[in-house]
């Protein structure tokens, strides 16, 4: 069902590039975000880890804000109104610590995720300037990467392991902003809520065998919800 989703998403893209190309204009938009996310299940999941090392561990970073980089096509589908595909990658990490004399404990997990997507938004001039505002949508497909990596030193003795885990999901990003001429590139600022739904992590190939976040046996699951700020700027490369 995951792969023929997928699929689904692909052909829709290819679309979408088809017509954006017949349209006048294509532009290329790098973009930086900048955002937080809603990861009340990692963070459980880090106090799980802290409970299994039995001495006084502390949780040192927990799944913060952090920056987003992708790259947007987008095509003219009439005078006001724009669409397109975009890619995106994002991450954010927690580190759990226990230090003494004796030796150190800690665990790192780095989560990160690779969306792949479409976007529509529309844009009409503040009065006869320059600027504009923006109002507009994104949804995409999410294949997200967690990375548990575990190192243990007793005095002079060092272990360390490290494993690597996968999750699927969708999100939905509505999102208000302005534009404006720089050079003669459009640059946009947005501000958006990212929605998200996420499959939990499991061992890559073989979804059955996921990982919990409790003691409880809960699937742990990522969930990149959260505020989105964006910066973008439009550089044609079709006319």
């Amino acid at each position: 069902m995951r792969h023929f989703s997928f699929s689904i998403l692909v052909v829709l893209l290819l679309l979408m590039v088809g017509k954006a190309v017949a349209q006048p204009t294509l532009y290329l938009e790098p973009r930086l975000g900048y955002g937080s996310f809603s990861m009340k299940h990692m963070q459980e999941f880090q106090q799980t880890l802290m409970d299994g090392i039995l001495v006084d561990a502390e949780a040192t970073d927990e799944f913060g804000a952090y920056f987003q980089f992708g790259l947007n096509v987008v095509g003219y589908l009439s005078e006001h109104s724009r669409a397109g595909l975009f890619l995106e990658r994002g991450s954010t990490g927690g580190r759990v610590i226990y230090e003494d004399y004796s030796g150190e404990i800690r665990y790192d997990s780095f989560v990160s995720y690779n969306a792949l997507g479409l976007l529509y938004y529309i844009q009409k001039p503040f009065g006869a300037g320059p600027l504009h505002w923006v109002a507009g949508a994104e949804t995409n497909f999410f294949m997200s990467r967690l990375k548990v990596a575990g190192y243990t030193r007793i005095y002079e003795s060092s272990d360390s392991s490290e494993e690597k885990f996968n999750s699927f999901g969708l999100g939905l990003k509505p999102y208000l902003g302005l534009q404006y001429p720089v050079r003669n590139f459009p640059v946009q600022l947005t501000l958006g809520y990212l929605a998200s739904m996420n499959g939990p992590f499991h061992v890559p190939g073989n979804p059955d065998h996921y990982l919990v976040r409790n003691h409880n046996n809960d699937k742990l699951t990522p969930n990149w919800s959260g505020v989105r700020l964006n910066l973008s700027v439009s550089i044609p490369i079709s006319r």
